[in-house]
């Protein structure tokens, strides 16, 4: 049996045996995928063409996983890197900031010299550049795809010490940590189940984008990332979220405690019915908005006769 059809096969399986499966990763899977179906429902015909020619353009991508060719498949990539393709940039996959820090005022990356905000930047120059070539244009397509989920995910526009929810710990509906449940189990109690199917995936996809009106789209498009991530951290320090208490000028780990350091004890947050009440228009909203930007940007980035 020679390599491509040992590739297609397992990618076979995959589909078959388990849908679309999904780990606790930056919206998990399915909610990426979500973000990319959306985007391509708002590409022009010519942005879509570029977009599916250049996902053949990188044959490390493609050898990871040959569904890669696929735009909403694809931009899960940079979560699941593979040998000798490019690699995870997990630096880039959110941004820092010190506890003392209560709004976002302008561009930067927090406490860090490189983060999700400079990430799009350098990836949407290398999509746009007539200099560059079709592969390094191709990882920049896919990355970028991945970069708008992560800014648009509240959790990844917080602190360092916690990794954004990471060691706060959830219970109830969600027992795993805040952060996965932000990423995932929120997403999929109330709308796309465990291992959503492709087509569950686009159908949700096709349904929140429709909802958007001339209004929102025309807000949402008038911002730049650094705007972005101070949405989202707005969003993460509510107090109803439970990711951080806030004490005089900072928002502490917990009352008692400044931040998290290995060792000390973690807290915990109800996740109930009330809580994925208040969540899930946020989600859904977020990974909206994320969805449309990302279109937009494409179009700019591969259709010479877009004008917004």
């Amino acid at each position: 049996m020679n390599t491509t059809l040992r590739r297609l096969l397992a990618a076979l399986v995959l589909i078959l045996g388990s849908g679309w499966s999904t780990e606790a990763l930056a919206w998990g899977d399915s909610g990426h995928r979500t973000v990319c179906e959306i985007a391509l429902r708002n590409l022009t015909p010519m942005a879509r063409r570029e977009v599916d020619r250049l996902l053949h353009a990188h044959p490390a991508i493609l050898a990871a996983n040959p569904l890669n060719a696929e735009y909403g498949w694809a931009c899960t990539y940079p979560d699941h890197p593979a040998a000798g393709g490019p690699g995870r940039r997990s630096p880039e996959h959110f941004v820092n900031y010190a506890r003392t820090t209560l709004s976002i005022t302008g561009p930067g990356c927090g406490i860090s010299t490189s983060c999700v905000v400079s990430a799009i930047a350098a990836d949407f120059a290398t999509l746009r550049s007539s200099a560059a070539g079709d592969r390094q244009r191709a990882e920049a397509l896919v990355y970028l795809g991945h970069w708008f989920g992560d800014i648009h995910q509240p959790l990844h526009s917080s602190f360092e010490d916690d990794r954004g929810g990471n060691e706060v710990n959830a219970r109830g509906q969600c027992t795993s940590s805040l952060h996965s449940t932000w990423d995932t189990c929120i997403l999929q109690s109330r709308q796309l189940g465990s291992g959503p199917s492709i087509d569950r995936v686009r159908a949700l996809a096709a349904t929140w984008s429709g909802q958007v009106t001339d209004a929102e789209r025309a807000e949402w498009l008038s911002s730049a990332p650094w705007q972005w991530t101070a949405e989202s951290y707005v969003v993460t320090l509510k107090p109803e979220v439970g990711y951080c208490v806030m004490v005089a000028a900072a928002c502490q780990y917990s009352a008692t405690q400044p931040v998290w350091a290995t060792g000390q004890p973690r807290r915990s947050v109800q996740v109930d019915s009330a809580y994925m009440d208040m969540a899930m228009p946020i989600i859904q909203r977020r990974i909206t908005q994320a969805g449309v930007r990302l279109a937009h940007r494409l179009n700019l980035a591969l259709d010479p006769a877009y004008r917004g």
